[in-house]
């Protein structure tokens, strides 16, 4: 095995990989899968990790329970200041002795590992003084069957991470399967990667909330192949209604979020789509996001964290979904706007606008389409 692995480095982490990941345009599954697109992902999680850490009075420990090589356990051990404990998990025993070999070079005293079924591993820290601080659910497809064992090894007050890869059921393509996996069905719009979002949040709810179980969502981040959300679990019972329907109109544009169905356009009568159940609350909280850019300057991280991480704090507190230059424009048959023109224009009409981290040409506002087409156009 050793002839076909490499050492790289992530962050300030050696990592030890097949050779065939960093070359080919998909990455082998043999003898272990790494991507290295996936790095801004992980990038970020050490950032979450360590933002979640920093005042935190409770031991600082980590699982990762479908770890493969262990590149995000291993960031955490080495990288986040504090880390008592990181176990990662996984079925693949080669992967395992990869990530152990990777440990040694990197001098790791905190790092653990354990070859079981997911759910067993997680399973057996569900109990009182075994559960860790931070769990970390990263599966092919749908983390949907991993949620419930996931929440029971979370200590309260701890920290949720889950990774969503199944993107064609989550964008509309195979509703059944959304319906089976997520409890709701997505529709298919510009913004369709905020109703998966909130679609496996909404999942989260609907487990949580069998389990006498709340959350807080704290941050969520989206690139080409992943969907990922950031959750403080609570020991008691959610006192919010936070589970609802997008409506959106093909005709008008119009979109909301609201708890129950509305089939007509509340703007031009038109029959709406309608995504849900899902959540409808916040997806970032504006002090978490705000203590992620503070620790990131101490972190070995991509730049393009800063660009995510500074649109998050800005639109943590506007309106569910979000408006992209391009629809407007074609909805006034004209060229886009410039994005900070755009939103200059909302801020001197009285409404409040920003840039989001979803989508580099989107903005959310709380300004309705009639009154943002007539300001634009003005």
């Amino acid at each position: 095995m050793n002839e076909e692995i490499t050492e790289i480095m992530e962050g300030s982490t050696k990592l030890l990989v097949p050779k065939g990941s960093m070359t080919e345009r998909v990455p082998p599954k043999e003898p272990a899968f790494f991507n290295p697109r996936a790095s801004l992902s992980r990038d970020l999680s050490i950032i979450a990790c360590s933002a979640f850490w920093k005042s935190f009075e409770f031991p600082k420990i980590f699982f990762d329970g479908l770890s493969g090589l262990g590149a995000r356990g291993l960031r955490v051990a080495n990288e986040v200041k504090g880390t008592e404990k990181v176990i990662i998990n996984d079925v693949n025993a080669d992967a395992l002795e990869i990530a152990s070999e990777s440990a040694k070079i990197n001098n790791l005293e905190n790092f653990e590992i354990s070859e079981d079924e997911t759910c067993r591993f997680l399973s057996s820290h569900s109990k009182k003084n075994s559960r860790a601080s931070i769990v970390d659910i990263d599966p092919f497809g749908s983390p949907s069957r991993y949620i419930d064992c996931a929440i029971r090894a979370t200590m309260h007050g701890g920290m949720l991470a889950l990774t969503a890869t199944d993107l064609q059921v989550l964008h509309g393509l195979f509703n059944k399967a959304a319906k089976r996996r997520y409890y709701g069905t997505p529709i298919k719009t510009e913004f369709s990667n905020e109703i998966a979002i909130r679609l496996i949040i909404g999942c989260v709810s609907f487990v949580a909330g069998r389990l006498d179980i709340s959350f807080q969502p704290l941050f969520v981040d989206h690139d080409m192949h992943y969907y990922r959300t950031y959750l403080r679990i609570l020991n008691t019972p959610d006192q919010e209604e936070n589970i609802g329907y997008i409506m959106f109109c093909r005709k008008c544009k119009d979109r909301y979020s609201d708890t129950s169905r509305k089939t007509k356009c509340r703007k031009c009568n038109h029959e709406t789509e309608i995504a849900g159940p899902l959540w409808i609350g916040k997806l970032f909280e504006k002090e978490f996001v705000a203590k992620m850019k503070d620790v990131k300057k101490d972190l070995l991280v991509h730049k393009r964290c800063d660009k995510i991480l500074d649109r998050s704090e800005v639109e943590a507190e506007l309106p569910a979904t979000y408006y992209t230059l391009d629809e407007i424009a074609s909805k006034m048959n004209s060229a886009p706007l410039k994005l900070s023109n755009a939103i200059s224009r909302l801020e001197s009409n009285g409404y409040k606008a920003s840039m989001t981290s979803l989508n580099p040409s989107g903005f959310r506002t709380d300004c309705e389409i009639d009154e943002i087409i007539r300001i634009f156009q003005s």
